[in-house]
């Protein structure tokens, strides 16, 4: 069994209904599972208009959107470039810094009333590419108080094997 099988397999299942939140959320736990980050680790954004919406973290989908025309955002770049990125330096890089301020929601790896800042350490950033358009995009990050507590770094097999899976994903965006 290849790796992208169970991604395809959920795919298949969340095709029809597109990318709801529940669909948002097992595709999250899924790439968590493979990359082995938390699930609060992994950003799965759509095209709405002319910005990016997060649909997971959910916590995040009410928050705001990000225009196409934003510098500084990763997701931006990402996904006007439709290609990946990975950024193991990424709390030091100038980057949209909004979305990270917002209090944690339920399922994310530390208690929300820990004292303890987790912030963006490392990402990779792949864009999600449906009939030669971007369509969204996917983000999974390690999260820490310093690089080194974030964990290992992010290679490039890393954002093949997310460019892969976000292939397979494609389905679910439209």
């Amino acid at each position: 069994m290849t790796l992208t099988a169970p991604l395809a397999q959920l795919a298949s299942e969340c095709q029809s209904e597109g990318l709801t939140r529940q669909n948002a959320e097992r595709i999250a736990a899924e790439l968590a599972a493979v990359f082995g980050v938390q699930s609060d680790e992994v950003g799965i954004l759509r095209l709405e208009k002319d910005s990016l919406v997060f649909v997971h973290p959910a916590h995040l989908e009410n928050v705001g959107k990000i225009p196409l025309n934003t510098s500084g955002s990763m997701a931006v770049r990402t996904f006007n470039s439709k290609r990946g990125e990975i950024s193991n330096s990424f709390a030091q890089t100038r980057h949209t810094t909004f979305f990270e301020m917002i209090p944690a929601g339920k399922g994310t790896s530390i208690p929300k009333d820990s004292k303890e800042k987790r912030t963006i350490q490392k990402m990779i950033s792949c864009p999600v590419v449906a009939e030669e358009k971007s369509v969204g995009v996917i983000q999974v990050c390690r999260k820490g108080s310093s690089p080194l507590d974030a964990g290992q770094d992010f290679s490039s097999l890393d954002l093949q094997k997310l460019l892969g899976i976000a292939k397979t994903l494609a389905i679910c965006f439209k």
